[in-house]
C-alpha cells in the first residue's frame, strides 16, 4: 500500500473509533474533544486524528469553533425533526428503486436481524446501532441509486448518538424493532413495494419519536 493509501486508512479507521466513542457516550454530545487525550485514547499520532476530525466536521459529526477546537455536534429537536424528513424522503426514493432480492440477499437480512436479537438480549448498544445500521444499509444496496444512498449514510451519522442514547434509555423496546425488521423482510420477500415504503415509514417514524424522547439532556 502507498503512503497515501495508509494515511488514507489511518484517517478512516480514527474517524470510525470517534465515531464509536460517540455512540458508546463516551464522548457526549457538546463536549469539547481534548486531542492528546483522544489520540492516547485511540492509539493514532496527532496527524491522522486531525484528519480524521476534519471528516466528522465535513459530516456534521463534530463542530469546530475557534475558542474551543473541536466540539461532539449537539442536535436539538428541530434538527432531529429535520433529519426524519430527510430520512423520509431520501429513504422512500431509494426503497422505490429496490431490485428484486435474491435468496441469499434475504438469507442475509435474515441473519442480521437475527443477530441484532441477540444483542438487545445481550443489552450490547454498540452492536445493537451497528447492526441496525447494518440491517437497513444492505437492504438499501439493493437500490441502484448510490449518490442518495452515500447522502443517507451521512445523515445518519449524524443522528447515531442520539439513537444510541435512546437504546440505552429504553432497551426493552428492543422487541418492537426486530418485530418491525420481520414485517420490513415479509414485505421485501413478497417485493411489495408499496407495503415495504409504507412499513418503513411507521418504523422510521416510532425510531424518530423514541430518540426525541431520548434526547441527551442540553
Amino acid at each position: 500500500m502507498s503512503a497515501v493509501g495508509e494515511a488514507t486508512q489511518l484517517t478512516d479507521q480514527a474517524a470510525a473509533q470517534i465515531r464509536g466513542l460517540i455512540i458508546d457516550r463516551v464522548l457526549l454530545p457538546g463536549e469539547k474533544i481534548r486531542q492528546v487525550e483522544l489520540a492516547e485514547t485511540i492509539g493514532v499520532s496527532r496527524s491522522p486524528l486531525r484528519e480524521a476530525l476534519r471528516t466528522l466536521e465535513a459530516e456534521g459529526v463534530v463542530a469546530y469553533h475557534a475558542n474551543r477546537g473541536y466540539v461532539v455536534s449537539r442536535l436539538d429537536d428541530e434538527d432531529l425533526a429535520q433529519i426524519h424528513r430527510m430520512r423520509s424522503l431520501l429513504e422512500s426514493e431509494l426503497l422505490r428503486t429496490v431490485v428484486k432480492p435474491t435468496r441469499e440477499q434475504l438469507a442475509a437480512l435474515k441473519d442480521i436481524n437475527d443477530r441484532l436479537a441477540d444483542a438487545v438480549k445481550a443489552h450490547e448498544v454498540a452492536e445493537i446501532v451497528r447492526l441496525n445500521r447494518l440491517f437497513h444499509f444492505s437492504l438499501f444496496e439493493l437500490s441502484p441509486l448510490n449518490l442518495i444512498r452515500r447522502e443517507v449514510t451521512r445523515i445518519w451519522q449524524l443522528s447515531d448518538v442520539y439513537s444510541a442514547a435512546w437504546w440505552w434509555r429504553t432497551p426493552a423496546a428492543g422487541a418492537r424493532i426486530i418485530s418491525e425488521h420481520k414485517a420490513i423482510l415479509t414485505a421485501l420477500r413478497k417485493y411489495d413495494i408499496d407495503g415495504l415504503i409504507d412499513i418503513s415509514e411507521r418504523h422510521r417514524t416510532g425510531g424518530y419519536e423514541r430518540a426525541v424522547s431520548g434526547t441527551p439532556n442540553r
